[in-house]
């Protein structure tokens, strides 16, 4: 559908970033779900009698259908528009809910949080590439930010609707936010990058004039098209992500999905009012899962603020070295409390108190940044591949360190997860000084041309170490 009206510049950039944000938020809804309804679901009373192993698939099984969803978007991103995807991701989003509400049976619960993660694959993979091709180079961060903030605001509303409301209510209620969605987003303009690479040139003009008004096309589309004409002319294989012009590139998704995902931060949040619940604290679960992810959003919207100030690898650093030391002391407290013996009744807050330290260090960078880097290190040709492959990773290493999570707290303590993500992290940290680019205030079109001076550089410099 076209757009029937002109705006100023960048304001339909915002508004389409907000309307898909939707999308977010019914994820965030979903991830969050588990964190008070598992309670409820092992209690006497569970509407659904279940184990405690069997409950732990709820929320593997969402991660699992992420997964799929992810690997999806490989097969379709090339063949349907970016807008076209996110539209009608709400039929299956509101299906989701549905069947959670109506759902008697365990099976039925975990096709439901199949269906609801095989949508988040989707939207994960596909809104970081939207996001940077609608927004302008000085906001493309921060764009890219907002993903993460409205992921959790949506788990903050879920955790704070399921202690005050039943699976049912709660569900129908949530059931709205995709309605909502496809009402705003049908107004929504197509990516002009995508359909500048399927050959519809004048489509895409008419769209980048709505987004970013007329005196950028004189100054931009131009330099763009010809970018796309080139990229266009080049591999358009999945294989092509190993290529040595894209190894680098393709090692620093990986890094950052390992260094994000091995904080524990999946675990935190399927946990959450479990975790607050074992740490003795005088705070309630519910208050305790609350300020935690209120934190979340707070600190996020700060790291999203300063993104494209202070650029990503100041704020992947700082954040980064942060979690490692609060990691440490949280899994220090629990060695102390748990295995030493040392009577902590006096202290009991402190845990949570580290907790929401690590909290605000993570969300400064590690939350933000690495859902949007495929998005800008990546030429546009490869961003669904690349896409697709961040989001797998983010899958596969969520699922393993939920599941880790549990065996190891339940085997060992608490201390051991919280330790292990310590070392996972150092070892990202250096992984992030050795590897990753400052990307603020360049267009991607400059992104990829100092990539590839970098690799012809490389590769210059191994001939004559050959010739010597």
């Amino acid at each position: 559908m076209e757009v029937p009206f002109k705006l100023e510049k960048r304001l339909l950039q915002y508004i389409a970033v907000a309307s898909g944000s939707l999308a977010v938020i019914c994820c965030g809804l979903h991830f969050g779900w588990t964190s008070p309804y598992l309670l409820v679901l092992l209690n006497e009373d569970s509407p659904i009698p279940m184990t405690v192993d069997e409950s732990s698939w709820l929320g593997i099984i969402y991660l699992v259908g992420g997964l799929c969803g992810s690997l999806f978007f490989s097969v379709i991103g090339h063949l349907i528009g970016r807008k076209s995807i996110l539209l009608w991701l709400s039929v299956p989003l509101l299906a989701s809910w549905v069947l959670i509400a109506l759902a008697t049976t365990l099976l039925e619960l975990l096709i439901a949080r199949f269906i609801a993660g095989l949508c988040e694959g989707l939207t994960v993979s596909l809104l970081p590439i939207y996001y940077s091709e609608i927004s302008d180079t000085e906001i493309r961060g921060l764009m890219g930010s907002t993903m993460t903030i409205n992921f959790y605001l949506g788990i903050t509303v879920l955790n704070i609707l399921g202690s005050y409301l039943t699976i049912k209510v709660c569900s129908f209620v949530c059931a709205s936010v995709p309605i909502i969605l496809f009402i705003s987003f049908v107004w929504m303009p197509e990516s002009p990058i995508y359909l500048m690479m399927k050959g519809e040139r004048e489509k895409a003009k008419r769209n980048f004039i709505a987004l970013k008004g007329a005196t950028e096309v004189d100054h931009n589309f131009d330099v763009i098209e010809r970018s796309i004409e080139k990229e266009n002319g080049n591999d358009m294989r999945f294989i092509s992500l190993f290529r040595r012009t894209n190894r680098r590139s393709l090692l620093i998704l990986v890094g950052l999905r390992f260094t994000q995902t091995f904080s524990g931060i999946s675990a935190f949040t399927i946990y959450a009012q479990s975790i607050f619940k074992e740490g003795h604290s005088t705070i309630s679960p519910l208050l305790g899962t609350a300020i935690f992810h209120t934190v979340q959003i707070i600190f996020s919207m700060l790291s999203s603020l300063f993104v494209d100030k202070l650029g990503r690898r100041p704020l992947l650093i700082a954040s980064t070295i942060g979690a490692i030391v609060t990691l440490l002391a949280e899994g220090s407290f629990f060695f102390v409390r748990d295995i030493i013996k040392v009577e902590t009744s006096h202290i009991s807050l402190l845990p949570v108190v580290i907790l929401i330290m690590f909290t605000c260090s993570y969300s400064l960078g590690l939350q933000t940044i690495p859902s949007f880097v495929a998005a800008e290190i990546f030429p546009a040709n490869l961003k669904t591949y690349a896409s697709t492959v961040s989001s797998v990773f983010f899958y596969s290493f969520g699922a393993i360190v939920s599941k880790y999570f549990q065996y190891t707290k339940d085997r060992f303590g608490l201390y051991f997860p919280f330790w292990s993500f310590a070392i996972c992290c150092a070892f990202g940290l250096v992984a992030i000084i050795i590897l990753v680019p400052e990307t603020k205030n360049k267009t991607l079109q400059e992104i990829q041309a100092e990539r590839k001076s970098k690799v012809l550089l490389l590769s210059k410099n191994e001939g004559n170490s050959q010739c010597n």
